[in-house]
Order: C-alpha cells, then sequence, then structure tokens
C-alpha cells in the first residue's frame, strides 16, 4: 500500500512539473512557398497555411500585415519552438510581400519570390555633388602640471 501512494505521488508531481502550453494557431510554414505575391488572397492564405493569421495590423497607406504565430512551451520556459510568418496584403486583399519569418527555412527562390519584385530605381538625372572634405583642425589638449613638492618644516620638535 505504501508503494502504491508513493508512485501515485510520483506521478502527480511528473503531472505537475511536466505542464505543456500552445498558443497561436499551428500553421504550415512549408507552404509558404505556394503563395503568389499580386495573386494570392488573404482567404487563399489562410487555407494554404491551414490557419487563420493571429493578428492583423492596419498601415496608414490601405495595405495591413497578417501575422502567422504559432509558439508550443514543454516544461514551462525548459524547452519551446516557435515559428512566425509576417505578410503583407494591398487594399485589395491580395499578396504583396512576406515581411518577415522567424524559424521558417525558405530556399532563396521561395523567399525571393516572396519578397517581391525589387523597387523602381528613383529617377534623379543629376548625381549629387560630392561631400567637401573634412577641414583640418588642430587640437590641443592641456596637460596637467607636475604635482608641487611638499614643503619641508625646519626646526626642532618639542618633546
Amino acid at each position: 500500500m505504501r508503494g502504491y501512494i508513493h508512485l501515485l505521488a510520483s506521478a502527480a508531481l511528473a503531472a505537475l512539473l511536466a505542464g505543456c502550453s500552445a498558443t497561436g494557431h499551428n500553421f504550415d510554414p512549408g507552404k509558404l512557398s505556394t503563395l503568389t505575391p499580386g495573386k494570392t488572397t488573404l482567404e487563399e492564405a489562410s487555407r494554404a497555411l491551414t490557419a487563420p493569421p493571429d493578428k492583423y495590423y492596419k498601415q496608414t497607406d490601405g495595405t495591413f500585415l497578417a501575422l502567422w504565430s504559432f509558439k508550443i512551451t514543454f516544461v514551462p520556459d525548459g524547452f519551446y519552438s516557435r515559428k512566425e510568418a509576417l505578410l503583407q496584403f494591398g487594399p485589395d486583399g491580395r499578396l504583396l510581400r512576406l515581411v518577415d519569418s522567424t524559424n521558417i527555412l525558405l530556399e532563396p527562390w521561395e523567399r525571393q519570390k516572396l519578397l517581391g519584385p525589387a523597387p523602381p530605381p528613383e529617377d534623379n538625372p543629376e548625381p549629387a555633388p560630392p561631400a567637401p572634405p573634412p577641414e583640418e583642425q588642430t587640437i590641443s589638449i592641456p596637460v596637467p602640471s607636475a604635482p608641487p613638492e611638499p614643503v619641508r618644516k625646519s626646526g626642532a620638535a618639542k618633546s
């Protein structure tokens, strides 16, 4: 009987210490490469990633950011896994680009495709004038003078 209580107490302690928690929606990061900037809608992205975004961030230019995030912790803060994908969608609801990702492996060509096209170069017919060279200046650093020698008193000390 004593062994049974000891075993039960050990099992209860193990269950208490082996806590597990998850936040966000678990999504499939391998499906990011199936998304196409300019074509994929938010609904299609949610279907492809098998989860809705966790957060939306509206931008002042009419676009919005959608964050897919999932974190799971085994034994509180002892071992955890986290993955995130932040995608920008245009005012029409179509994917513009991948803004950021955390712990998601993408091939270079996949990442480049999701980053979207490079911004067009700025039209600047005149090159900027070169910056003038810095002026030379003489800097003088004051050096402390030697400390004065201690003054000795002359005369005999009275005993």
